[in-house]
């Protein structure tokens, strides 16, 4: 059954190719009198070589051929069946002079309909063979010199025209050519368009050569990039040079030819950076000498529409009027037209809807303009006709467009507005109250006149207002320029930090004790009275030492006493840290002559 199935549905797909059958004629745009190449006959069915009529082929040596191939097939992809079938009768020939071919219709009979192609005209020259299979194969030039010149490998960017007005299309092809096999691409560089608006059309994800006549010679021609470009400025616009590095395959440079060089060839890849030449576009200003006042710079060719989305509508209900411009063109750029509406429309911001493309050679497409708006009062308004202007590239003028004057009928709304809108009348109590919803009314209360001659500017409250502003200005710098200064003296900012400071780790010294952890409790009384002194007296913790400190708190008027009470503690404390447990109550007189001794001398050192 499932073989059954499968065969019904190959015969299905060949009927149906059967219906769309086609003959077409394969062969190389450009091709060197006297080189023989390949002009295929393909049809996407079944056939065979008594069914296939060939045209004349008498601008040709034909060298061999017909040879006949065929091929058929089933593809499944993600569950959906395709066949194909294809049949190719192939000639080999010699054009037999220059100039442009004609390659006429032949037929093939299938399923007893004849089928013909389309004849197709290919260019004869005179001058170098290109090589066989395409660009893979270096010429015999450079295969003898070993490198790559600029007649063999180049780039060039092609634009249709390089006279034009502001804001006419123009199209830019970067395209590659070569007659040397080309291995990769690398450090690209594509032209930057300065002055231009401009929008990639083409960018192939690889790069498909075909034969191309240049200077006559054939070329092997690849289409890297195609752009559309507006020009936004008058004048001479300069377009920068685009590059790439290419890595060519070549032959090796060796002169001698051994033995192993008739079995054997020694190429290498050589790397070559080509640029395209700089190009200039010359932009011309637009005339202004009978430019109309609705043209707002489109250049090409449009057409307009516009209309109501209805036809009659309510008061305070919404409509839109619509306008369509379509055509090719600057059309991306083009500007919403200005539309006069009568007052008693309320209108809202323009919604513009940009449905333009970019084409081969220009921007085409519809660029929609609509135009919110409510009706606050009935009757049967007209809209003046909508204007639009541009410049026809063809006819060399300006060209305005005008749409038909555009009708609305508003009926009265739920509110019962009576108005019509041909008359100046007034509007009923319901219409008032409605409006007042969304409509902000002149204030009624009595305003606050000033006396003619009186201002605030001048006035004794505006002087004694400046003056406390400037006194209070001035009191505020001098505060701050002085908090400023003093924290600039680091010896002073330490000792005035000391006794705060000291009397931390004296809790925290106390928090110890309270723990009977002794020797945290006598590390933290050795850093609190070493700490205090030597942020008071700007002594950094390397040149602490008993008799420089009670030297320097001698001379800052400290008491004998105190200065001695200092030292014998600081002995304890580090006679303290290394000795036997202390004896009961002898650690809390330590603490409290700590908290003594840097009393006293906070009041004392001056």
């Amino acid at each position: 059954m499932r073989k059954i199935v499968v065969f019904a549905a190959v015969c299905i797909s060949a009927l149906s190719a059967l219906g769309q059958t086609k003959m077409t004629v394969e062969a190389p745009r450009v091709v060197t009198v006297g080189t023989p190449f390949n002009m295929v006959f393909s049809v996407n069915a079944l056939a065979s070589l008594s069914d296939f009529s060939p045209p004349l082929l008498d601008a040709f040596i034909v060298r061999a051929g017909p040879s006949l191939y065929t091929s058929q097939g089933i593809n499944i992809v993600n569950g959906k069946q395709t066949s194909s079938v294809s049949t190719r009768y192939t000639f080999t020939v010699e054009a037999k002079q220059e100039g442009a071919i004609t390659i006429g219709s032949g037929s093939v009979v299938v399923e007893g309909k004849t089928i013909k192609n389309e004849p197709v005209t290919i260019e004869a020259i005179k001058g170098e063979a290109p090589p066989q299979g395409g660009s893979t194969v270096p010429n015999e030039r450079t295969q003898s010199t070993g490198g790559v010149s600029d007649q063999d490998l180049f780039m060039r960017l092609e634009l249709n025209k390089t006279n034009v007005v502001r804001g006419e299309p123009i199209t830019a092809s970067l395209k590659l050519y070569t007659n040397v096999q080309i291995e990769g691409f690398s450090d690209w560089r594509f032209p930057t368009f300065n002055g231009f608006w401009s929008q990639e059309t083409e960018a192939p994800q690889s790069v498909n050569f075909i034969e191309e006549n240049v200077g006559g010679r054939i070329y092997h021609v690849a289409l890297l990039r195609r752009y559309v470009l507006l020009p936004q400025q008058t004048g001479s616009i300069r377009i920068e040079p685009a590059e790439m590095v290419c890595s060519v395959r070549i032959r090796g440079g060796s002169q001698s030819r051994n033995m192993f060089d008739i079995f054997f060839d020694n190429f290498q890849t050589v790397r070559k950076r080509i640029t395209t030449p700089a190009i200039t576009v010359h932009v011309q200003p637009l005339p202004a000498e009978g430019a109309p006042i609705s043209f707002t710079g489109a250049v090409g060719s449009y057409s307009l529409t516009a209309n109501f989305d209805k036809d009659s509508i309510n008061a305070h209900d919404a409509a839109s009027l619509i306008v369509r411009i379509t055509g090719q063109g600057n059309i991306n750029m083009a500007e919403a037209p200005k539309i006069s509406f009568p007052a008693d429309f309320e209108v809202y911001d323009t919604r513009t809807t940009d449905n333009s493309k970019s084409g081969v050679n220009t921007i085409s497409g519809t660029k929609q303009f609509e135009y919110p708006m409510i009706p606050r009062s009935a009757g049967t308004f007209t809209v003046d006709p909508v204007e639009f202007s541009y410049w026809d590239i063809n006819q060399k003028r300006y060209v305005t467009l005008r749409s038909n004057p555009m009708t609305l009928n508003v009926g009265r709304g739920s509110g019962g507005s009576s108005v019509s809108g041909h008359h100046d009348a007034g509007v009923s109590q319901m219409a008032v109250r409605t409006l007042g919803q969304d409509i902000r009314y002149i204030r009624t209360a009595l305003p606050v006149f000033v006396p003619i001659g009186k201002r605030f500017m001048g006035s004794m409250t505006f002087w004694s207002l400046f003056i406390a502003l400037l006194v209070g200005f001035v009191i505020v710098y001098r505060v701050l320029f002085r908090q400023r200064e003093r924290n600039k003296d680091v010896v002073l900012i330490r000792s005035r930090k000391a006794n705060k400071q000291a009397r931390m780790r004296l809790k925290r010294a106390g928090e110890l004790l309270s723990q009977e952890r002794y020797a945290g409790f006598y590390e933290e009384v050795h850093h609190a009275l070493w700490g205090y002194v030597g942020n008071k007296l700007g002594v950094p913790p390397a040149d602490y030492a008993k008799e420089r400190v009670c030297a320097m708190l001698l001379e800052r008027r400290a008491s004998e006493e105190w200065v001695s009470e200092f030292s014998q503690l600081i002995e304890a404390c580090e006679y303290a840290r290394y000795a036997p447990l202390p004896k009961a109550g002898e650690m809390d007189k330590i603490y409290g002559r700590a908290l003594q001794i840097i009393s006293n001398l906070e009041q004392t050192i001056k």
